[in-house]
């Protein structure tokens, strides 16, 4: 039986876990939070669809996880990301690895976790999951690259700063590219209070450009009730998607564009982890890379300001 973990027992662990309860192999879950509260959450949406009877053990320390695991996912914020990693690695041997965004807020622990990883033979993904919709696959297949592209983002305090990366990383899948210059001109000076303490938000207007001259324009409001939109613009093609309404208008006609969320998606991961060895989503090495360009043109825009991004 193969041994299963997630790690930050939060709002999306536990959608990770309620993912997994769908497998049909044989495993073993566990799951890891310091919080006796956040696991009891975790625990009753667990039960909800737990259909195929899977056991699960709480747990909150990661020194008591097996020594073997197969699959592991970090779903802690990004400050802690990169101590819940060490501490992981040297307690286990983790076979695949599944880390959320926004992976770590300072570049040495980059280039640190880059080390363990490689000396650790981990294969490590980062959850940036639009690729494993297959309506972006879809739309991947017919976009027209061979002019300049332009994919817009526009809504109303979205969190941009925590998560511009999945549209970086979107950008870069649907077009086939593998770098872009960041523009930070157009971000408001003024920072936002996150969520969480200890992290910052960010409004305003952010800018890539890739070597092909792909454009991303990102654009999170300040105040407003409009939607989330998604445009994609070329002189040949004309697409507008509503994730939140599940449509995408292409040249103005009205077609399905469905979204998945967290719940319905991790089990398809370690499907595809399980059948072929990889997945659709982008590898770690892949996307520090994108993650770097991210947190180098914010850590230019914040100066001497303190704030971390998660």
């Amino acid at each position: 039986m193969k041994n299963i973990a997630i790690i930050g027992a939060g709002q999306l662990g536990s959608r990770h876990l309620q993912a997994m309860a769908k497998v049909e192999d044989e495993i073993m879950l566990y799951i890891v939070d310091p919080s006796e509260k956040a696991l009891q959450i975790s625990k009753e949406r667990f039960k909800e669809v737990n259909t195929l009877g899977k056991d699960l053990i709480c747990l909150n320390r990661i020194a008591d996880l097996p020594k073997e695991l197969e699959f592991v996912v970090i779903s802690t914020n990004s400050k802690q990301r990169f101590d819940v990693l060490k501490d992981l690695m040297f307690h286990a041997k983790v076979k695949f690895l599944l880390l959320e965004k926004f992976l770590f807020p300072t570049v040495q622990e980059f280039k640190q976790a880059t080390q363990i990883l490689e000396a650790t033979n981990t294969h490590a993904y980062v959850n940036c999951a639009r690729r494993m919709w297959p309506a972006y696959q879809k739309l991947k297949s017919f976009l027209d690259t061979s002019t300049k592209v332009t994919l817009e983002v526009t809504g109303v305090n979205w969190n941009l700063a925590s998560n511009s990366i999945h549209f970086l990383n979107l950008l870069l899948y649907l077009m086939n590219e593998k770098n872009a210059i960041l523009d930070t001109a157009m971000l408001d000076n003024e920072l936002l209070e996150n969520k969480r303490p200890g992290y910052i938000e960010i409004s305003g207007t952010l800018k890539a450009i890739t070597p092909k001259q792909h454009k991303l324009i990102l654009t999170s409001k300040k105040v407003g009730n409009e939607p989330i939109v998604i445009s994609i613009k070329s002189v040949t093609q004309n697409l507008e998607i509503r994730e939140a309404e599940q449509v995408i208008f292409i040249n103005g006609e009205k077609q399905e564009f469905k979204m998945h969320y967290q719940s319905n998606l991790t089990d398809k991961i370690y499907g595809q982890l399980q059948e072929v060895g990889e997945c659709s989503l982008v590898s770690y090495k892949e996307s520090a890379k994108e993650h770097l360009m991210l947190l180098e043109a914010f850590n230019e825009f914040l100066g001497d300001r303190e704030g971390a991004i998660t």
